[in-house]
């Protein structure tokens, strides 16, 4: 009970990000969850239940948890070829009741494809020695596959793989609210070069 209780403080400092120190985050740092029913647990289901569908999601998905202000959880349905933004009016942690704004933008099955291979190749990636550290700022989620695979970073240091991935991310919901079918296909470039820059971290042995 002890253990249990000590793990469950340690992850609601870490999912906090109370911890002291930074870290450059080139790599993403692969996100495990698990069963316990601490309140840091408590706030994950929230996170799935409102704004990423309940977790029944098709290719590809991806969350923005500032640590003071509202999350945003946008996930892509695979029959209608559309990317969903979900967007808390107030941080859904600290709110006991918490409002959502939903938006819908089509996009091409080419630019789908292309978004999956980016969060694949950041998730396939990612490493246990990239943990991230640091006082408030966001937190990054990537999920694939369904969310079976997941991993995120926080607050990256500017030029940094995941810096450049975490601008594709806002400015994607950005054009998402606007409608904006240009801005998310001038994205495509910035979205195959990051995609290699991922893939150019596969160990040797699975290149």
């Amino acid at each position: 009970m002890y253990a249990r209780k000590a793990s469950c403080f340690i992850l609601i400092i870490l999912g906090l990000n109370l911890s002291i120190g930074t870290n450059a985050q080139s790599r993403l740092y692969p996100k495990g969850r698990d069963n316990s029913e601490c309140i840091l647990n408590r706030y994950y289901a929230k996170i799935d239940s409102l704004l990423l569908n309940n977790r029944e999601l098709d290719d590809f998905a991806f969350t923005i948890r500032p640590s003071f202000t509202g999350e945003q959880g946008c996930y892509y349905v695979n029959e209608s070829a559309e990317l969903v933004l979900k967007v808390a009016k107030k941080s859904i942690w600290y709110s006991k009741e918490a409002k959502i704004n939903e938006y819908r933008h089509n996009i091409s099955r080419n630019t789908a494809k292309l978004l999956k291979e980016l969060f694949s190749a950041a998730v396939f990636s990612s490493s246990y020695l990239a943990q991230p550290n640091g006082l408030d700022g966001v937190t990054y989620e990537i999920l694939i596959n369904g969310g079976y695979y997941t991993a995120e970073c926080w607050s990256p240091q500017k030029d940094t793989n995941c810096h450049k991935l975490v601008k594709i991310l806002e400015e994607l919901s950005t054009a998402i609210i606007a409608n904006d079918q240009s801005a998310v296909e001038d994205l495509i470039p910035e979205i195959k070069e990051l995609t290699e820059d991922f893939k150019k971290l596969y160990p040797e042995d699975v290149k």
